[in-house]
């Protein structure tokens, strides 16, 4: 599949960002909100300092347990990202 066909997919072409400072609670909530898997992590809104996704979120709770809900967004973000 190509990703043209899988943009054509969705409701929005909008992308969601949130400042690093933010909780994983709060990027967590998100994410359900706008029924999305992933956020862009961003200090000015508009270029790409990592991501966080709702898998990334479940692997450090399994890994840390949930007191990781109340760190911020930026200690746990993938930052090699691989954009297309």
């Amino acid at each position: 599949m190509l990703v043209s066909q899988i943009l054509k997919t969705k409701q929005t072409l909008d992308i969601i960002t949130v400042p690093p400072t933010m909780t994983v609670s709060e990027a967590a909530r998100i994410l359900s909100e706008k029924r999305i898997g992933t956020v862009v992590v961003s200090k000015n809104g508009e270029s790409a300092d990592g991501i966080r996704s709702e898998r990334d979120i479940v692997r450090e709770i399994g890994a840390r347990g949930a007191g990781c809900l109340s760190h911020q967004v930026q200690t746990l973000m993938t930052t090699k990202l691989v954009t297309c």
